[in-house]
């Protein structure tokens, strides 16, 4: 008497692994992929069996047995555990990038594919023996079974009934392999751009440093032979400045408290230049205190302000600096008593230092913040930063890299 699967699967699905030259998965972590993955596919496949085979179950057709739900349970179980291992080896081979070593991949594969269907039907005999007691039909089942004296028809049958379930196996433990990899290789991505977009940030806002420096130096040569004690409180301010910008290069970002700390020291830098010819009211809504912006974006615009506003060597200035929230948008406005530009500026005639702010503004928010000079309403220049608050949390989690 025979022992009879008839359990039949769909044609076999081609086995896609992973992508050229990538390195599959720690050993833990594939062998989870495989006892998740790999048994889910099996046990639907067993589930499918038990319930085609639900009516005949336990019977016997002619000279064939046909097993019972429990021992065709127990038979995807072993099935399971023996492809377990081989999943192992195959997918752990990876899919190289050339040629010649991915046909070695494919026919370690193959060869492993074949070997576990081939012991199917032994499975198949210890499984009905162990639970239907199907002890008599175990002897005559090994001296049909043989291993490696398969008929065609027999490979055929093994092709069909084993294949497809095997194969499936494969392809879901694959696909949860190259999932988490492309997940992981996105998170890798995204790490490696804010580190690149904080880089940008540092390396721009350096380039402050040696415009205002060299204006400073500038000044200060001026005073030392006509008015030493000036120069000598205007290093004083320009050391107290220079000690805030180093720290604020350490992070890219800061909270506007800090910003117009350091703005206020460039502004005490200034005063010793140009004494009461310089007015300068900062006005920050203390709601707005907390938020983040890139460090040094409110000192180029204040410096701009200044500059241009005593050209003339006698003319004094005010200059305003309003910081407030609006909904989710934070609105900084910088502007001065002269000169009154007729209209607003484009960029294209920014100079050194707008062009760095608008090139940090894009850097920092991707097109999502920007700046307008052009005529103040009252008198004078305004220069207007719109960006947003919404960033903070971002902006925290990419402090965290640096």
């Amino acid at each position: 008497m025979k022992i009879q699967n008839n359990f039949a699967q769909s044609a076999p699905i081609p086995f896609s692994a992973v992508r050229p030259g990538d390195a599959v998965a720690p050993n833990s972590e594939l062998w989870a992929i495989i006892w998740t993955a790999g048994g889910l596919s099996w046990l639907c496949v067993a589930v499918i069996g038990v319930l085609w085979f639900w009516p005949t179950s336990g019977t016997v057709q002619g000279n064939d047995h046909i097993m019972t739900s429990g021992a065709r349970l127990l038979h995807h179980f072993l099935m399971f555990m023996l492809a377990a291992p081989a999943y192992k080896i195959g997918i752990g081979l990876g899919w190289p990038a050339t040629a010649l070593p991915r046909l070695r991949v494919t026919v370690v594969n193959v060869i492993l594919a074949l070997l576990i269907i081939r012991v199917a039907p032994l499975l198949q005999l210890v499984s009905s023996a162990a639970v239907d007691g199907a002890s008599k039909e175990f002897a005559y089942g090994i001296s049909v079974w043989r291993p490696f004296h398969a008929t065609a028809m027999q490979w055929m049958l093994l092709f069909r009934l084993w294949l497809p379930a095997y194969v499936l196996g494969l392809i879901a433990v694959a696909l949860v392999v190259t999932a988490r990899r492309s997940h992981r290789d996105s998170l890798r991505l995204a790490d490696l751009s804010t580190q690149l977009a904080n880089a940008r940030l540092a390396t721009l806002s350096a380039q402050l440093h040696p415009h205002f420096l060299f204006n400073s130096l500038h000044a200060i040569s001026g005073l030392v032979t006509d008015r030493p004690a000036q120069a000598v409180e205007m290093i004083a301010r320009l050391g107290d400045f220079l000690r805030i910008a180093i720290e604020s290069t350490k992070k890219p970002w800061t909270s506007v408290e800090a910003e117009v700390v350091g703005v206020e020291a460039y502004i005490a830098v200034q005063r010793s230049r140009f004494r009461d010819r310089l007015h300068v009211n900062v006005a920050v809504e203390a709601q707005s205190l907390t938020a983040r912006i890139p460090a040094l974006l409110l000192q180029p615009l204040v410096e701009n302000a200044i500059e241009h506003g005593l050209d003339a060597p006698d003319e004094s200035l005010e200059v305003t600096v309003a910081i407030r929230r609006s909904q989710d948008r934070l609105i900084i406005i910088v502007t001065n008593s002269i000169p009154a530009i007729r209209e607003p500026l484009v960029p294209a005639l920014f100079g050194n230092g707008l062009r760095n702010v608008s090139a940090r503004l894009h850097a920092a928010y991707n097109g999502d913040a920007w700046i307008n000079i052009g005529p103040d309403p009252v008198c004078g220049t305004r220069a207007e930063l719109n960006v947003p608050t919404a960033a903070k949390e971002r902006v925290d989690v990419t402090e965290g890299v640096n």
